[in-house]
């Protein structure tokens, strides 16, 4: 209280000097609505920490001083130019005098008096007086309908646009008017009897309408704020666009995931998104559809197969308020995948220094390799062609030829290279010294009666196609007879036993030949007669085997047939289900009469086991899986007399 008593000990002196006093200026105010006095014309700026400004209402009543405590302590917590305050999007003169729903008792006149700190005093007098408010404005629509929902529209492009804005009002100084977004856009009206109008018109309205807030107002007053209806156009707009953005890279490495993106622009609502490929729709892992703003943006995962390669990917966009037009983007995939090795793990070459040495290189690639790339242990590089290998669909090879290096020993690195990439793991060929093909490894065997058989096992190469020798010379060195073979297989028949004869085995290859097994042959035991008579009776021993063997079998059929019925018959003596019969007879009673029972109502399936004959053969095997004779193809004998081979 003893502030405001300090102020008001001033106001005679005020009222007694009034320095610089102008003639009230009459501002109205509606009633039961706040209103803003300012203080002068526009906006007021203080000279200096010491100036201020002091409200006064009928020149005694202390009303308002700025600045005060209060906006001393906003003035440090907002954003705040000096005078004036910011809340949202509007700012406020902080020298107005804000009265809070104006009644009958704040009539009056008002004084703003503004002391300068290096200039004279200001005063400034309002008269304000009060009017009655105007009726609320009401929107129609071009078909006269009543606006209520706050919207318009849905329109489509190129429609009219048409509100229209009522007031029931008798002032004469009422004024109406539109703004659109925030900005004054007609102040033209026409008045009739108690009612004013004003309208707002559109033709062929564009995308610029979409959102567009429009803001039917009523004023009859100078202070206070204008009653107020709005309405936001609505609008359902075709795509601008529609594309799938892949950086124009249309190559899709086979079961390689890749993010693609479609993007739409401008479609109102928010369109639905599909995506198609080939003729079979997508199913994503990972599909997400994103609004912002003017953008819709449909992200897709896709792992193509090669089976898609050429295939149209296409992202559709559906507007539900355009349901017979089509907005989609196409793209022509190409699919593959970067050359694969087709090769073993390493191959091993034997390299002679200083001699012309070829190696073959062989990928699968779709599409066809650009080069090959060839890394030798030195790491260096050659770079060679290729060539379609035929019968297989999408491989190549590559031969490599050089004269051999001490350095080139190590790794030899094969690498093909497309346009999805370089081969990731290359086919590996180990050099090493080439030379002699190594010893073989020969088994010799002397049979009946006069007949020789060598199998042997080849061993390194040498880095050259080798072959198997056999010669047999006999005592005094001389060659009986020379064979070669391959594999390393050989069969001699017709040896003279009483001869003094050798056989010495070797391989060779073009750089040479290998080191000399010899082995004589007298030293060798033939197969004797007793073997070749065990021999002739062995399909009979074989077929006593398997006689016992079917013997065994049946015998433990039997038995376990026996153990299964011992046990149901144990089971039936403790099933409190088996009821006595005057026969004598124990039998399980059914849980129906047998009246109840009505004929095709069963649903007992009956197995005819007897239709099968070869249930109870005596053979191991079913007849219908044998074949008869010397190997998978021979010909059947579906009840064979005599001993065969069988294969299953």
């Amino acid at each position: 209280m003893i502030p405001i008593l300090l102020v008001l000990s001033f106001v005679p002196m005020i009222n007694a000097s009034r320095p610089n006093t102008a003639d009230p200026v009459v501002l109205r105010a509606v009633r039961g609505l706040d209103a803003r006095l300012p203080c002068g014309q526009g906006k007021l700026f203080l000279d200096g920490p010491e100036s201020y400004i002091l409200w006064l209402k009928n020149e005694r009543d202390f009303l308002y001083r700025f600045p005060s405590e209060e906006s001393e302590k906003r003035r440090t917590t907002r954003d705040y130019m000096f005078g004036s305050e910011c809340e949202s999007s509007f700012c406020h003169d902080n020298t107005s005098l804000v009265i809070k729903k104006a009644s009958d008792r704040d009539q009056g006149l008002y004084r703003c008096r503004v002391h300068y700190q290096a200039s004279p005093s200001v005063d400034f007098a309002i008269e304000l007086r009060l009017v009655e408010p105007t009726g609320l404005p009401k929107l129609y629509n071009s078909a006269g309908e009543r606006v209520i929902k706050g919207f318009l529209g849905p329109l489509a492009l190129g429609s009219d646009l048409t509100i229209i804005c009522e007031v029931e009002d008798c002032e004469p100084d009422t004024e109406v008017y539109w703004r659109r977004n925030g900005v004054i856009a007609d102040r033209s009206y026409t008045s009739q009897p108690g009612r004013l109008r004003v309208d707002i018109r559109v033709r062929n309205i564009t995308r610029a309408e979409l959102d567009t807030n429009y803001e039917c107002l009523s004023q009859n007053s100078d202070v206070s704020e204008p009653l107020s209806t709005s309405v936001t156009v609505k609008m359902y707009l075709p795509p601008m666009s529609v594309e799938i953005r892949m950086d124009n890279n249309f190559d899709f490495e086979a079961g390689q995931p890749r993010v693609v993106d479609c993007v739409v622009v401008g479609c109102v609502p928010p369109p639905a998104i599909t995506w198609t490929l080939g003729k079979k729709m997508v199913r994503p892992s990972v599909h997400k559809e994103l609004h912002d703003g003017n953008y819709t943006v449909s992200s897709l995962t896709l792992a193509p197969s090669l089976r898609d390669h050429h295939s149209d990917l296409v992202c559709t966009a559906h507007n539900a308020h355009m349901p017979n037009t089509v907005f989609q983007d196409k793209v022509t995939l190409n699919v593959g995948y970067r050359p694969t090795c087709q090769m073993g793990r390493g191959e091993v070459v034997g390299a002679v220094v200083r001699e012309a040495e070829t190696v073959k290189c062989v990928v699968d690639s779709y599409p066809e390799p650009l080069q090959f790339t060839w890394t030798f242990a030195d790491s260096k590089t050659l770079y060679t062609s290729f060539a379609k290998m035929a019968n297989y669909p999408n491989r190549y090879s590559s031969t490599l030829t050089w004269l051999a290096r001490e350095d080139d020993l190590g790794q030899l690195m094969c690498r093909a290279t497309n346009v999805f990439g370089e081969q990731k793991k290359p086919c590996i060929f180990n050099i090493t010294a080439g030379g002699p093909p190594d010893e073989p490894e020969c088994n010799v065997r002397r049979t009946y009666p006069n007949s020789l058989r060598v199998q042997c096992i080849k061993g390194w190469d040498g880095g050259r196609p080798q072959m198997v020798h056999l010669d047999i010379v006999d005592d005094d060195g001389t060659r009986i007879k020379n064979v070669s073979d391959q594999a390393g297989h050989f069969f001699i028949p017709n040896i003279i036993d009483k001869q003094n004869i050798t056989a010495v085995l070797y391989a060779s290859n073009s750089r040479g030949k290998s080191k000399e097994q010899t082995i004589y042959l007298q030293s060798l035991t033939p197969i004797s007669d007793a073997n070749n008579i065990e021999s002739q009776w062995m399909p009979y021993i074989e077929g006593l085997a398997g006689a016992l063997a079917l013997g065994i079998a049946a015998a433990s059929i039997t038995l376990g047939f026996k153990i299964l019925m011992a046990r149901r018959e144990e089971n039936d003596a403790i099933n409190p289900d088996i009821l006595p019969r005057s026969d004598g007879i124990f039998t399980r009673e059914p849980d129906f009469i047998r009246e109840e029972r009505l004929l095709g109502t069963t649903n007992i399936t009956v197995n005819q086991l007897a239709a099968c004959q070869n249930q109870y053969s005596p053979s191991p095997l079913p007849a219908c899986r044998v074949l008869v004779g010397h190997g998978p193809h021979s010909s059947s004998d579906s009840c064979p007399s005599s001993q065969h081979s069988y294969y299953v």
